[in-house]
């Protein structure tokens, strides 16, 4: 079958190329792939930064954002299901035994098209059940955004959860850096939760105002106004959430939160030399008003059902607002040529079969 694949550790190796078909083993399904999403992971993979190939392969199947169908069923799941995959594997810790592999203690975890196993960026893979995700056929067009909304999913349970700290705590005014993928579909989460959301970006780009103007979201560009300005009066912030993957960002971003208020970091911030911060104003800010700085990464199985509840309620709120996000469709077997970013885009994807009319070529 074909497939995206690495070499990792080579940069500019991702190629489309041929690999065996997956064998399923017994208590496992078989599916066939409809579309996989693109993001930072795979063009850093690409690049060479990271990423691990399985044992005994050269090569590493990219593609952890997936949608498919069961072409060969176990239990529940029946021929033709619409599913979605996680992607991290347990490593046996204590955490990982009770089905918490996205708060695991070891460290030594394999991720799907990303470290150890290979990921879903082919025309189909082999997985146990436990890993797969009936969603409503109603959402199935856009289900492929399932995995990156389940990062803002974890986030916000367990600011939830840490918030219990105290018996009154509601949140009124979010602020989200990052008009990306993730930072949209935070949005949408937080709108959902009755939030006041406004989602920042570096540059001003118009189409985004209008994109998240949809879903009553507020967009402001720093070039602009100042970070400090749009997050309104000091301490006016409840909840932040960071995906800019700007490490200047996120120590800003600590300095604006409002009592008792939470910053979710999502995303890991790149090598870009030494950063001079107010370590003091931020040191006497975080403690006199009880603010939480928390970092989250990966998802549980409950993140999972969460995110097809929200994808449905933002279908019902916002028919079609899911649907353009994403941006870009590209064959199977143009693949490799969209690892590369295109600031313009919102979310790539690959169309590997046709399924609701969107494929880009014909199914194997």
């Amino acid at each position: 079958m074909k497939a995206l694949t690495v070499i990792p550790r080579r940069p500019g190796s991702g190629e489309v190329r041929e690999v065996p078909d997956p064998t399923p083993r017994d208590g496992e399904a078989l599916v066939d792939v409809v579309r996989v999403g693109l993001c930072g992971t795979d063009a850093e993979i690409e690049r060479g930064e990271y990423g691990e190939a399985p044992p005994g392969s050269e090569v590493l199947v990219l593609g952890h954002e997936s949608f498919g169908r069961v072409a060969r069923g176990v239990g529940a799941l029946t021929k033709g299901t619409p599913v979605v995959a996680s992607v991290r594997r347990p490593d046996g810790c204590p955490n990982c035994a009770r089905d918490e592999q996205d708060m695991c203690l070891w460290g030594r975890y394999t991720e799907r098209g990303i470290g150890g196993l290979h990921g879903y960026c082919a025309e189909r893979y082999a997985e146990r059940p436990e890993y797969l995700f009936a969603v409503p056929e109603k959402i199935a067009a856009v289900a492929v955004l399932l995995e990156p909304l389940t990062i803002s999913e974890k986030g916000w349970r367990h600011t939830i959860a840490a918030q219990r700290r105290m018996t009154f705590w509601e949140p009124k005014r979010a602020l989200v850096t990052g008009a990306g993928p993730v930072g949209i579909l935070a949005a949408v989460l937080l709108r959902l939760r009755g939030l006041d959301v406004t989602v920042v970006e570096r540059t001003e780009k118009p189409e985004r105002r209008a994109l998240l103007g949809t879903i009553g979201a507020t967009y402001a560009a720093t070039s602009v106004t100042p970070l400090v300005e749009l997050a309104g009066p000091r301490g006016h912030v409840d909840v932040a959430l960071e995906a800019t993957g700007s490490a200047q960002v996120a120590f800003a971003l600590m300095d604006l939160l409002g009592p008792n208020g939470v910053l979710v970091l999502t995303s890991v911030t790149g090598g870009m030399g030494p950063l001079e911060v107010p370590a003091d104003d931020i040191n006497k800010r975080l403690v006199l008003w009880n603010a939480l700085v928390l970092g989250t990464v990966n998802a549980n199985a409950v993140d999972f059902r969460q995110g097809i509840a929200d994808l449905v309620a933002a279908e019902e709120r916002w028919p079609g607002f899911l649907g353009s996000l994403i941006t870009r469709r590209v064959p199977l077997a143009r693949a490799a040529e969209a690892l590369t970013h295109d600031p313009t885009q919102i979310k790539t994807v690959v169309e590997v079969r046709v399924d609701g009319g969107f494929s880009l070529e014909p199914p194997t």
